[in-house]
């Protein structure tokens, strides 16, 4: 699909909404590419240097000049792309003009970290891929200074110099240039000969999705009557809700539910800030923790038409082992739920895995679904850290990896070994008197120690009294009552199943 969007001799045109500052070219590094990865923030860049940094005038080019540059095939680049597009830092026009035609790309500056870190979504999906210790660590790298820092108490007084304190020679004719004078003209062909490229300082806008989430009709339908209704829902209030909605999963009706408190509404005005804050009060006691927002498919080095090739070849277990990539593991937990509610404990488990133990979903589900098979669809929390711990130490990163750990935990359990999580699943315990085969067991009778142990203090007792008989007889004394107590002992335990078969 993606081949017939671009072709490789498409041009392309690349221009900028205004100039970007080196310092934003730092926001782009170290606020967005930790959301979307390396190669769609280098395609970024390379668009950006492409540019003439002294006009930032537009640029032409071929995509098939981005492949060579970037060293990676088209379609990886068009998803690299789409990202950019996602995230605010890139739109896309399509020009047709006789019967060809030519893609705009017009490069968005980052949002400054102030914005960036009120955005819900955007700081939310920062906290998800970064960790709460390094997201801490960034939110301090762009605070100001405790010494930089002016207290809200302290006066201002503004004491700038005007212009015409400064520069006090201008005559009339310098500060007006009147038509049809020398000046005029001269002003007139240097713009006709080097015009200058026109920016538009409106940017930053909205975050784009494909379909809203919320039903607006049914939100303004469904708000009390003394509220007035007229312009309450403003452009800027429906993007707002709209990235609300998607950030924490919201549906019209709890919206509308939400919308209702008497706080959100005060006076015929939506208090974002206050709503903003309901609805995050609302998710923690739902959920327990903060939402995930994760790409829906991740860049690989890998064409579409390659894929369509190799989908035929894929036998069921690699089928399964990229579904359990795809899945994130409270959908698989939700699939072996039937599609009820997942228990707290188990959510908990799955959030420590990935929060704690920092383990990639692909991998969790995994451990998720070994553990579930070989414990009759249970969850022992302390089988699952150690295998989680011992995962870690051993950097499984990939499901390829999981399952080839979990196959040999599979195997060696099979052949009777003991693990290292010391706790035996009910469908890998030995059957007692016969086992499931049948045969029985090669094992000789054994008698337990304590019990030998008194057998044999009884026959040194019993050799001790009867070594002066044996003395003035010269007879050995017979172990006939010894091992007549031995078989009464033996077949004892045959009766009461102590022996092992």
């Amino acid at each position: 699909m993606r081949w017939q969007e671009t072709v490789p001799n498409d041009p392309y045109l690349i221009r900028v909404r205004r100039p970007i500052s080196n310092a934003e070219i730092g926001y782009v590094i170290h606020l967005y590419q930790p959301l979307v990865g390396a190669l769609p923030i280098g395609l970024y860049q390379t668009l950006f240097h492409n540019l003439s940094l002294a006009s930032f005038s537009p640029v032409q080019g071929l995509h098939y000049g981005l492949m060579v540059t970037m060293a990676a095939p088209l379609d990886v680049i068009l998803k690299a792309r789409h990202q950019l597009e996602a995230i605010g830092l890139l739109e896309v026009y399509q020009i047709d003009e006789g019967g060809e035609r030519t893609f705009e790309y017009v490069l968005q500056p980052p949002h400054s970290p102030d914005v960036f870190f009120r955005d819900d979504t955007l700081s939310i999906m920062l906290l998800n891929r970064v960790g709460k210790e390094f997201y801490r660590k960034l939110r301090r790298r762009f605070s100001a200074a405790d010494a930089g820092r002016i207290p809200d108490t302290a006066e201002r007084t503004r004491i700038t110099k005007a212009f015409d304190e400064v520069f006090y020679h201008l005559s009339p004719s310098e500060m007006k240039v009147v038509k049809g004078t020398e000046t005029y003209q001269f002003l007139q062909e240097t713009e006709e000969e080097s015009p200058l490229p026109s920016f538009n300082p409106n940017v930053n806008e909205a975050r784009n999705y494909s379909e809203s989430r919320l039903d607006f009709e049914f939100l303004e339908a469904s708000l009390p009557k003394m509220v007035k209704r007229q312009e309450l829902f403003t452009k800027e209030v429906k993007i707002e809700l709209d990235n609300l909605a998607f950030t924490y999963g919201i549906d019209s009706e709890m919206m509308a539910r939400l919308l209702q408190e008497p706080v959100v509404i005060p006076e015929d005005t939506i208090d974002l800030t206050t709503l903003r804050r309901r609805i995050k009060d609302w998710y923690g006691q739902e959920n327990g923790r903060v939402p995930k927002i994760v790409a829906k498919e991740e860049i690989v080095f890998q064409s579409d038409t390659e894929v369509k090739e190799q989908e035929h070849l894929l036998s069921e277990a690699e089928n399964h082992a990229r579904l359990l990539a795809s899945l994130s593991p409270l959908q698989l937990m939700e699939y072996y739920q039937r599609g009820g509610k997942i228990a707290p404990a188990d959510q908990k488990i799955v959030e420590e895995l990935l929060e704690q133990y920092q383990l990639p979903p692909g991998v969790v589900n995994v451990l998720l679904e070994y553990v579930m098979l070989a414990y009759d669809r249970q969850l022992p929390k302390d089988v699952i850290y150690k295998i989680a711990g011992h995962w870690k130490r051993h950097n499984i990163q990939t499901v390829q990896e999981a399952k080839r750990q979990a196959r040999q935990f599979y195997m060696e359990r099979k052949n009777g070994k003991t693990l290292f999580f010391d706790k035996k699943a009910p469908d890998e315990k030995k059957t007692t008197a016969r086992g499931i085969s049948g045969g029985r067991s090669k094992k000789k009778d054994e008698i337990p120690p304590l019990i030998l142990q008194q057998l044999e203090r009884q026959r040194k007792l019993q050799e001790q009294k009867a070594a002066p008989a044996e003395q003035g007889s010269g007879q050995p004394v017979s172990d006939s009552e010894h091992e007549k107590k031995r078989q009464r002992v033996k077949a004892l335990l045959k009766a009461m199943g102590e022996n092992k078969q």
